[in-house]
């Protein structure tokens, strides 16, 4: 791997990360335990950065990403070396701004890895708004 494929894959740091989610009780209070939102490099997938709701609220961790459906998430955002930069350095006061434009121009692709349902029952619908996309009306 050379250093600059290294370097555009780093992830943010676990206590920024963890930040963004105390900043924002609004997104993730709704948010059922269990829950999973997973944010990896699309250049160097082997981890993925974590916001894993607990009983107690929000924990960050780091774990290997082995794919998609083995991951665990109920959501991975999957960035390119672009958009990851500046996921990086959004600070915990722009990072859902940043994250709502790299979804929308494509360089941070939203992979939903639940049924619409389940989200709904899991409280995701107050985050996914905030991440940009309608999610409204009854589950069927």
């Amino acid at each position: 791997m050379t250093e600059a494929v290294a370097a555009s894959a780093k992830l943010p740091e676990a206590q920024a990360w963890q930040a963004a989610a105390q900043r924002r009780p609004d997104l993730f209070g709704p948010l059922d335990a269990g829950s999973r939102v997973a944010l990896l490099a699309r250049a160097q997938p082997d981890t993925m950065l974590l916001w894993q709701v607990e009983e107690n609220g929000v924990a960050v961790c780091l774990e290997p990403f082995a794919g998609y459906a083995a991951s665990g998430a109920d959501i991975a955002l999957a960035c390119d070396d672009e958009a990851l930069a500046g996921v990086c350095a959004a600070g915990s006061d722009n990072l859902f701004d940043t994250l709502r434009a790299g979804i929308r121009s494509g360089h941070i692709v939203c992979y939903i890895l639940r049924r619409r349902c389940h989200l709904e029952e899991r409280g995701f619908e107050e985050l996914l708004t905030e991440l940009g996309f309608a999610f409204m009306g009854a589950c069927r």
